[in-house]
């Protein structure tokens, strides 16, 4: 008995596989030309009828009826009624102001924080006393070793206010004052009548650095104010004649950082390592070299 080759059998099982697969789909393909006629794919027709929205209507429209067989049919847009977006008739009543509706908490009814308190002058117990590293808090006010002063005889500038200049334009006076009284001041001890223990409560007194008192020195310079018939009101109106302070314009820019004097060094500030130096060329021995060991 003759054995059939490998690669037939190989070759048959391929195309039995073939058949059992494709089969299937080719089978379920719509066949064209059948009884020598084309087929007409009619593409389905997605427009609302008529009966949902309320007009009824059993007469087929223009273009369903002047529609050759075989072509593709575009629905017809939908009317929409005018009248139903006019507003036409309609009075157009003017705006009414009304009252405001109650908060819904607590929350709503919140006001703005009190002022502080003004300050409390010295009783007959100060004396005077000297205060180290002060550090001004505004233009007349001063916190140095636990003591909270306002330097007394004068108003006091808060950092937050604002002055006008020519043109209509504002600058930051009160934040001016303050570091032009801190620049002044420079963490020196400053001498302050004042009770023995500090209190909690912000005290008006008289305080000096040196021999200057620290209310003139700011009414001078145009960095706090005085009411009228005090000692000083004259110092005041001659700063605003002057222009000084808060009652000239605003100071100028700082310089730049190339500009700025180099600083002087003290004991507590080390001084900058020097710069390492090329070290100098060897010297070139004038003797021979000794011959090479044999």
């Amino acid at each position: 008995m003759r054995r059939i080759p490998l690669y037939v059998l190989t070759i048959l099982v391929g195309l039995v596989l073939a058949y059992v697969f494709i089969s299937p789909f080719y089978n379920g393909l719509p066949s064209a030309g059948v009884s020598g006629q084309d087929v007409t794919i009619v593409p389905e027709n997605f427009e609302v009828p008529d009966d949902m929205d309320g007009n009824s209507s059993d007469t087929p429209s223009p273009q369903q009826e002047t529609a050759p067989p075989g072509a593709q049919t575009t629905p017809a847009a939908r009317q929409v009624d005018p009248d139903g977006f006019s507003f036409a008739g309609k009075e157009n009543a003017p705006l009414q102001r009304i009252e405001p509706r109650q908060p819904l908490g607590e929350i709503g009814h919140a006001s703005p924080p009190p002022p502080p308190p003004p300050p409390v002058p010295v009783d007959t117990t100060a004396r005077p006393k000297l205060l180290y590293r002060p550090v001004a808090t505004a233009a007349g006010t001063v916190e140095a070793s636990g003591y909270k002063i306002a330097v007394e005889g004068i108003d006091v500038v808060p950092p937050e206010e604002t002055c006008a200049v020519d043109g209509g334009s504002s600058w930051p006076c009160g934040m001016a004052a303050r570091t032009a009284f801190r620049n002044w001041l420079r963490s020196r001890a400053i001498e302050c009548n004042v009770p023995d223990q500090p209190p909690e409560a912000l005290l008006a007194t008289q305080c000096k650095l040196g021999t200057m008192d620290l209310a003139t020195w700011l009414v001078d310079n145009g960095w706090a104010r005085t009411a009228d018939g005090t000692p000083m009101a004259e110092n005041m109106k001659k700063a605003a004649e002057a222009k000084r302070g808060i009652f000239g314009s605003p100071p100028p820019t700082l310089p730049a950082i190339g500009d700025l004097p180099p600083l002087e060094p003290s004991g507590d500030t080390p001084l900058p390592s020097p710069e390492p130096q090329p070290a100098p060329p060897a010297a070139v021995p004038d003797a021979p070299f000794p011959a090479a060991p044999q």
